[in-house]
């Protein structure tokens, strides 16, 4: 690559000894993430940023395009242009003045803002070849048109498509700055995400068969070409500083190149490390469960106290009764289609026949096929599918392991697909991903004695490997960090995600005694070990009158049986200390009880 800028040497300095100047950690909530969830950290990152008025760009340029001769870098021309430079609202040949450049057509997003006034994809350019490039895609035109008057040229062609996947006019980029422009595309997809599925768009965009990726093939397929060809320069680095100085945001395909491979490229599907972002190391501890107060226990509830886990978005709490020897989920049923061996997903529906294909018999279903890897295709292209279990003898809660996947059509479009797992009224939902993975589903209000496995419409299909059927839970394993407190349980056992303190209240639980533990998930996404487990047990403790309240009556017979050993009371409910003596410890104890039930 030329990079015909007169010196880079100033630019270099900066890149070399600032690191790119990425502010520790800003990127650290991306960290441990893969592709949607990658690019949706991204997007939190970089969306929220000063919006700049348009009238603002032409000051803005002089700190963000300005070269070391004094004029503007302008990537569609040679021409030498600055600040006093006019700004034709149109122009017959090249050199006649500047354009604000929308590199990203404002039409594709009709003129939404802030997108219209993002400086990161808004360039100065000659405005004669900015007139000819109008809202064509970027593209590859051999038999292109270059626009010249005398010794001033516009850089790049415009023509006819002749890259393969696209036949419609384009306008093809010099080579020194297809790079810039592909980085700038995948900045505007990424920090607009939410938005760009109701964007008008362009043939260069197809939210419709590709979701999240935004290009259409062709454009991911040219772009990450682009990219891998024309790497970031110090033009660019020293661009990104300047425009983070004025909006507020950065661009993360320039801080950190490899992103784009982990979103459309070689990487996909695996989580990106942060190497070299300029990640914060963050402190993982494993917190520490700590005993029951038992000032805090009631017949109902009590207070879960831990120690910190270091750097920590939530905490899982997770509560158990115990009952009988406390044994654990009980696995009932296993089922891996070992009889289904196929190089291809079939096309005959074997709904009728499944007990010819699966491990265990009275397995039934609708649209239901074979499919490679030991596994079972549910759902076609207009129909939903799905997978209902034999009868079993299931518990009120029940953990449903299984191994499943989005289907993948054979030019590698995902479906996108989530799979509905039910028990008669109870259900919950869980989004796959395009490669096999397990997943870890408790039910709890089972009432019904099958388990069913659902696409959720049609061209949803989705694979199948194994299903694993228990009764009781299976402690799973959470999601992405959850910083809303969210209870799943009944009076027998709880689950509560996205605790932000090292302490919790847990009511409305039956009387009996209550394993607790509890788990960190930290800043990355990533989840610490289970801590220790306490136990509790919840009593009466307390209503020394027996009244079903824990109250100052109950303080002024304890006070009284202490004093002059005045009877009345139930004396299992008053050893609050649990030290087989009714004493004043039992009062401090009974006191401190009713002043916290009370707040």
């Amino acid at each position: 690559m030329k990079k015909t800028i007169t010196s880079f040497l100033t630019l270099l300095v900066i890149s070399l000894t600032a690191g790119a100047g990425i502010p520790n950690g800003y990127y650290n909530n991306a960290v441990g993430k893969s592709d949607e969830a990658l690019m949706t950290a991204l997007e939190g990152i970089v969306y929220n940023h000063t919006e700049l008025s348009y009238s603002y760009l032409w000051i803005a340029f002089d700190s963000t395009d300005v070269g070391d001769d004094g004029y503007y870098i302008d990537m569609y021309s040679n021409c030498k242009y600055n600040n006093q430079s006019a700004h034709p609202s149109g122009a017959s040949a090249v050199g006649q003045g500047l354009n604000r450049e929308h590199s990203f057509p404002k039409s594709w997003y009709d003129s939404e803002t802030p997108t219209y006034t993002d400086l990161h994809m808004l360039l100065p350019v000659d405005a004669y070849v900015n007139q000819r490039r109008s809202n064509h895609p970027y593209g590859v035109c051999a038999a292109g048109q270059t626009f010249t008057n005398g010794d001033l040229t516009m850089l790049g062609k415009l023509g006819e498509s002749t890259y393969n996947g696209y036949t419609g006019t384009v306008y093809e980029p010099d080579d020194e700055y297809k790079g810039d422009l592909a980085r700038i595309y995948f900045y505007i997809v990424t920090c607009y995400k939410s938005n760009v599925s109701h964007w008008p768009g362009s043939d260069q965009l197809d939210y419709a068969a590709n979701g999240y990726k935004a290009f259409s093939n062709w454009s991911i397929q040219m772009l990450m070409e682009w990219h891998r060809a024309d790497p970031v320069s110090p033009k660019e680095i020293s661009r990104n500083e300047a425009v983070y100085k004025e909006q507020g945001n950065r661009n993360p395909f320039v801080d950190c190149p490899e992103l784009a491979e982990y979103i459309w490229g070689t990487q996909q599907h695996t989580s990106w490390t942060g190497e070299g972002s300029h990640v914060d190391p963050i402190t993982k501890l494993v917190p520490v469960m700590q005993p029951a107060d038992m000032a805090a226990v009631t017949g109902s509830s009590f207070r879960a106290d831990w120690t910190s886990g270091g750097d920590v978005s939530s905490y899982t709490l997770k509560v158990n009764q115990v009952t009988g020897g406390d044994e654990g989920p009980a696995l009932l049923m296993s089922e891996n289609f070992t009889k289904i061996v196929v190089n291809a997903d079939g096309w005959d529906d074997i709904s009728g026949q499944l007990d010819n294909f699966t491990d265990n018999p009275g397995w039934t279903g609708y649209k239901v096929y074979k499919a490679p890897g030991n596994a079972v295709k549910l759902g076609t292209s207009n129909a939903v599918g799905y997978l209902v279990s034999p009868e079993l003898t299931l518990a009120s809660t029940v953990t449903v392991k299984f191994n499943a996947q989005s289907w993948i059509s054979s030019n590698g479009t995902s479906d996108g697909s989530s799979i509905i797992v039910s028990c008669g009224d109870v259900s919950k939902t869980v989004a796959l991903s395009a490669t096999p993975e397990e997943y870890i589903v408790v039910l709890n209000g089972c009432t019904e004695d099958h388990i069913k496995l659902s696409t959720t419409a049609m061209k949803k299909r989705l694979y199948v490997y194994n299903v694993d059927i228990y009764n009781g839970d299976l402690n799973a394993k959470q999601g992405a960090p959850r910083r809303v407190v969210v209870e799943d349980g009944d009076s027998t056992m709880r689950i509560v995600s996205g605790i932000t303190d090292t302490c919790y209240i847990v009511r409305n639980l039956a009387t009996g005694t209550f394993k607790y533990l509890v788990k960190a998930v930290y800043t990355d996404g990533t989840e610490s070990d289970w801590s220790n487990v306490e136990q509790v047990t919840l009593t009466a403790m307390g209503d020394v009158n027996n009244d079903g309240l824990v109250n100052v009556t109950d303080v002024t017979l304890l006070i009284g049986y202490v004093l002059n050993d005045e009877g009345g009371i139930v004396i299992e409910n008053a050893d609050l200390s649990n030290d087989g003596d009714i004493n004043i410890t039992d009062v401090t104890l009974l006191i401190s009880k009713v002043l916290n039930d009370s707040e």
